[in-house]
């Protein structure tokens, strides 16, 4: 006997369970149409019907069902003494005898509330078997009604399945009784084989899959060596068995085999040649799309794609600039709004502002100890509000385009030692050493000297206030290809990696900022940034978290 290698068995058990499985849901579902019309009919049945002496609707009922199925022969109403009291045959005679059929299980089970599927027995015109199910109303069972049917056209499905050429499938009862395919087997129908050790392996849920060594065997059905597989139809307790000739199995398998390797080396060749066309037309349209999302995510709405592919990339690109036109004028409608809010805001709170300052200096009288306690947040928190009011004004000058710089050349020297001395009040509060490393010589540069004060001032106030209490702050410069670089440094809170991320970004607080309370909008650095850029420098930071900051700006030297 050959013997096939373990991936030949496990090709051939999966299509030999593959079929039993296609088998076990066809028998399934003939018993449960089977069993569904007797239970749909008595379910529309109403008391007072069943109730009535007289039975002509139980005769329309049994032809109805006989008419139903093709596999119905005989349809029956049992009373609940065991008597039949309707009865049709198919083909048969309009009169017939009524059996009282009070000890068979086809009555005593549905009797109980349970739908009865009996044994298989042969007859003149086929296998067949008796089914049953009760007549309930509002629960309680009231009649049984039952029902011969004819196996035939089931069996012959079954015994119609090939496995390749030569493999079939074979059904065997709950107790072993052959059923099914014996056209095929030579052995008549009724044989028991409980005896064989696979049958009864099987009735206790014990099946077989074809991919042991021990699922080789020689068949009772032609005594030719196959490879078996069998499972056990819970819902009936019958046995499906298939078994493939191992001649052909082997040869079925390798066939398979070698079409799908000449399928796959066809398909590899086929997408080596194609891929590149195909990835060329696709790459192009899809690039375009991600460099115009780039630019949307820059905040340039004024860009669009141009994709010209006659599919749906084209009517993606199209649909991709009207969405850019829609963020343009939602961002210029938005940039409007802030600038004339702010605008609007600054000259209330300015006003508040300078009376606040007349009533602590004394303008409208001698104010007490414990009223300047109570005013004094409030001219806190109306400083704050005017820095962000002037912060937002200033970010809604420069996305309108209103944001003026005149670039001029500037003494950074005399900057930079200007701001220090603004600033110094507030490192000495915290025992910060401000150290400025000037450079001799430093030529002049091309800024605007105004926004050049303001940048310089986020920058040193930030390292001061983003430090640990007797830290330092450096200033210093360096020459770079006809560029001055100027750094702050400090040895402060630095930043974390995700940190790191978001510290151009509009409203962006530290965590430091927030567990340390403080102030301040997230604006400043964002601000800076587009001055720096505005004046036609840059801006780049290097952070180590707990170890501190470093920030530099480039803006050109005047010729």
């Amino acid at each position: 006997m050959d013997l096939i290698d373990i991936s030949h068995r496990r090709d051939i058990s999966a299509l030999e369970l593959q079929s039993i499985d296609q088998k076990t849901e066809e028998i399934e579902k003939f018993f449960a149409d089977t069993l569904g019309i007797l239970e749909l009919r008595v379910g529309v049945t109403e008391t007072s019907e069943i109730e009535s002496s007289k039975i002509p609707w139980q005769e329309l009922l049994v032809d109805g069902i006989l008419a139903s199925h093709p596999a119905f022969e005989e349809v029956s109403f049992i009373n609940l003494q065991g008597k039949e009291t309707a009865k049709r045959i198919r083909g048969g005679p309009g009169e017939y005898e009524f059996f009282n059929v009070s000890g068979l299980d086809k009555f005593t089970i549905p009797r109980n509330g349970k739908n009865y599927i009996g044994t298989v027995h042969f007859t003149p015109s086929g296998p067949a078997l008796t089914i049953s199910a009760p007549v309930k109303v509002e629960g309680a069972v009231i009649q049984v009604l039952a029902a011969e049917v004819n196996l035939s056209p089931l069996f012959r499905s079954i015994s119609a399945a090939r496995l390749g050429f030569s493999g079939y499938l074979t059904i065997f009862d709950r107790d072993g009784t052959f059923l099914a395919n014996y056209e095929r087997s030579g052995i008549s129908p009724g044989s028991n084989f409980f005896g064989w050790s696979r049958i009864s392996q099987v009735i206790q849920n014990q099946m077989f899959s074809g991919m042991e060594r021990g699922d080789i065997y020689e068949s009772p059905f032609g005594g030719t060596p196959v490879a078996g597989a069998g499972k056990k139809i819970s819902s009936l307790g019958w046995l499906v068995f298939a078994e493939w000739p191992l001649a052909d199995a082997d040869t079925v398998i390798l066939d398979i085999r070698s079409q799908i390797l000449s399928l796959i080396l066809f398909s590899i060749a086929a997408v080596l040649i194609l891929a590149p066309l195909f990835a060329a037309r696709m790459v192009k349209p899809i690039r375009a799309l991600q460099d115009g999302a780039r630019e949307i995510e820059r905040g340039n709405f004024a860009g669009r794609v141009a994709i010209k592919t006659d599919d749906e990339l084209e009517e993606l690109g199209e649909s991709f600039n009207h969405m850019a036109a829609g963020l343009k004028q939602l961002q210029e409608l938005k940039n409007e709004f802030t600038f004339i809010a702010a605008h609007e805001l600054r000259t209330p709170v300015t006003a508040i502002k300078g009376f606040l300052s007349m009533v602590f200096e004394g303008d409208a009288g001698v104010i007490s100890e414990k009223l300047k306690q109570y005013l004094d947040p409030v001219r806190q928190a109306n400083d704050r509000l005017i820095r962000l009011v002037n912060d937002i004004l200033e970010i809604a000058r420069s996305e309108a385009g209103r944001l003026k710089i005149d670039v001029s050349p500037c003494d950074m020297e005399k900057c930079v030692q200007s701001i220090l001395t603004e600033v110094r009040p507030l490192a000495d509060e915290k025992k910060i050493s401000l150290q400025y490393e000037a450079m001799p010589d430093i030529p002049q540069i091309l800024a605007d000297e105004l926004r050049l004060k303001e940048i310089i001032t986020n920058f040193v106030s930030n390292a001061i206030k983003y430090n640990n209490e007797g830290g330092w702050v450096k200033i210093s410069h360096e020459f770079k290809d006809n560029i001055l670089v100027t750094s702050v440094a400090d040895n402060g809170f630095g930043m974390s990696r995700d940190e790191q991320k978001k510290v151009f970004e509009k409203f962006f607080r530290s965590d430091a900022a927030k567990i340390k309370s403080i102030q301040g909008t997230g604006l400043g650095l964002f601000i800076t940034k587009e001055l720096v850029e505005k004046m036609g420098g840059k801006v780049w930071f290097s952070s180590e978290e707990g170890q501190g900051t470093t920030f530099n700006f480039s803006l050109r030297i005047a010729s």
